[in-house]
């Protein structure tokens, strides 16, 4: 019997036992009755406070996956070490249209500064994690912000929980690392076909670029070069996997046990929209 059942029949059991006390005048089943209800309640009281322990210790820290992303992202790509700020960080991206980029929770105190910087800091990017993509994109448009179309999605892994996917036959792999950078590269004759590369700082694994080409898709290579990366990450002591998905590519990693932590939805400074390189995995 699971839990809500035994509950109540733990009420039903007090109740029953007090009414035989009433007819037969027994203090005993009336003591009985008493005994029965208080471990009943108790019973019941000390379940709660196991759920909302159990409920604390899955609950995530948002700023704490925004930080250990960003500074992933940006290992692997090269940028300078992002800077620490409330609920999120500074990001030197340095590329035509992007110079800075801010990526935040959608904590409203630290929201209200952002949009206000971004919206005075020319080819700047802000970028808010969150569970409400709808709540957050009126403070874009309040400020005077560009909103990126569409959202992506935050998401982490237990890398022992990865699955598991091989090369498809005609392709080969290669793994190169440069320091904490493992980078893939899947062919088929001269010509790259997929890859993407993993940035392992700590127990961290942050996957960036993850990019097969067209003429490719659909033939199982996002899923290998995933594995590869992940099977390197997890060499090189990472335990953790995290990674931000475009609405794309979010299917593939929900297919090999990512899951989605939050929402990200981005905006920018009205100025001249240039190329702009991808972020996502």
């Amino acid at each position: 019997m699971e839990a809500p059942g035994r509950i109540w029949f733990g009420y039903i059991a007090a109740v029953g036992i007090a009414v035989i006390g009433l007819f037969t005048l027994d203090p005993l089943a009336f003591g009985l009755a008493v005994a029965v209800l208080v471990a009943t309640v108790l019973g019941e009281w000390y379940r709660g406070r196991q759920a909302a322990f159990a409920a604390a210790l899955g609950a995530v820290d948002l700023a704490d996956l925004v930080s250990r992303w960003a500074r992933g992202w940006a290992y692997a790509r090269g940028f300078p070490r992002p800077t620490a700020m409330p609920g999120g960080v500074r990001v030197e991206v340095g590329q035509p249209g992007r110079r800075v980029e801010w990526v935040a929770t959608d904590e409203a105190d630290t929201l209200a500064g952002l949009v206000d910087t971004a919206r005075a800091t020319p080819e700047a990017w802000l970028s808010v994690v969150t569970e409400s993509p709808a709540g957050v994109r009126p403070w874009f448009v309040e400020a005077g912000l560009v909103a990126n179309a569409g959202e992506e999605a935050l998401m982490s892994i237990d890398l022992a929980d990865h699955a598991s996917r091989a090369v498809p036959q005609g392709y080969r792999a290669e793994v190169e690392r440069d320091g904490g950078v493992f980078t893939v590269t899947i062919s088929a004759g001269e010509a790259v076909a997929a890859g993407g590369s993993i940035a392992v700082i700590g127990a961290d694994a942050v996957a960036d670029r993850i990019q097969t080409e067209p003429d490719h898709r659909r033939r199982g290579l996002g899923g290998a070069v995933m594995s590869l990366l992940v099977s390197a990450a997890r060499e090189a002591g990472a335990v953790h996997g995290l990674l931000v998905a475009s609405e794309m590519g979010e299917p593939l990693y929900a297919g090999l046990g990512w899951r989605a932590e939050a929402r990200l939805v981005t905006a920018r400074s009205a100025t001249p929209r240039t190329s702009v390189e991808s972020r996502h995995g």
